[in-house]
């Protein structure tokens, strides 16, 4: 009986050896077959980048550029698949600065043996005003093209007079009524230095703005001083008249129908308590009736 189990033992492990032979070599080709790829093939090309930071007027040169590969249907717009159809119909100059390794596009360039002009940069119907150094406070010097700015100007907008009712003689307030307003909101900064380069040289600043703002400016120049606030990227353009005097910062006197409101409230019926305020404001005058007392002690608007 032992003789048996063990004849029975052996013929079990060899039929199960078989068995696992089998299989393994069935699989064998299954393993072998490649899978199908779900990814998309890209096709991939060519385009020209710039190998170096390329500014303003610079010459469009081949050691400044170089070919990278890049899918075929994601091409930029005006952009090029070699240096020699970027350079076969003549040189070209940068209009807008160009980063490295940035894809360089017609968009940013002259036309063939073009050079680097101003007028290329403008929106239809828009104009190109440039602002001195001597002329700029505020941020000036920290302005790159594309940014917006509002074009503020502080002027003189006429003096204060007070007398009191019933003296012959008056007298001038110290200072005179300074006004700051805005003339032009939300300017694109075409050029932030000579001749458009990406950084101040001789400090001057080109705005892009419309022939009315130009006219604004040009008048601003020559009757205050000019300053630039700089707006934030996602902010939108505010309104261009928004003002603030002197008066409305040192509590001396306020504008409009809140002068005249507040002013009307403190009126004492007694005459000789009162002093008359002259506000002249270009070739513009008006009169108040303010408190004497206000000249001694607080002013009330």
């Amino acid at each position: 009986m032992l003789g048996i189990a063990a004849i029975f033992g052996s013929l079990s492990i060899f039929a199960a050896n078989m068995w696992l032979e089998n299989a393994a070599e069935a699989r064998a080709p299954q393993a072998q077959m490649p899978v199908a790829s779900h990814e998309p093939q890209v096709d991939f090309g060519s385009i020209v980048v710039a190998r170096q930071p390329l500014v303003y007027g610079a010459a469009v040169e081949a050691g400044g550029l170089t070919e990278i590969p890049w899918p075929k249907d994601a091409l930029p717009e005006g952009a090029y698949a070699s240096v020699d159809d970027l350079l076969r119909e003549g040189k070209r100059v940068v209009l807008s600065a160009i980063e490295a390794n940035e894809p360089v596009l017609l968009a940013k360039l002259s036309g063939p043996d073009g050079r680097a002009i101003l007028s290329n940069r403008l929106a239809p119907g828009m104009q190109a005003v440039t602002i001195a150094a001597d002329e700029i406070t505020g941020v000036g010097g920290f302005l790159t093209p594309g940014d917006r700015v509002d074009v503020v100007l502080t002027r003189n907008g006429g003096s204060v007079v007070a007398k009191s009712i019933g003296a012959e003689e008056s007298g001038r307030i110290k200072g005179a009524e300074m006004i700051t307003e805005t003339v032009v909101s939300g300017a694109r900064v075409l050029s932030a230095g000579g001749n458009g380069e990406d950084r101040p040289a001789n400090g001057t600043v080109t705005l892009e703005v419309t022939p009315s703002d130009a006219r604004r400016i040009a008048l601003a120049r020559s009757v205050g001083q000019v300053s630039l606030s700089l707006l934030a990227a996602a902010e939108s353009p505010g309104d261009a008249r928004d003002s603030a005097t002197l008066s409305s910062l040192t509590g001396l006197i306020s504008s409009g129908a809140d002068t005249a409101d507040s002013l009307s409230g403190v009126m004492s019926s007694d005459r000789a308590a009162l002093t008359e305020v002259k506000v002249t404001r270009g070739i513009q005058a008006e009169v108040y009736n303010v408190p004497a007392s206000a000249n001694s002690g607080s002013r009330q608007p």
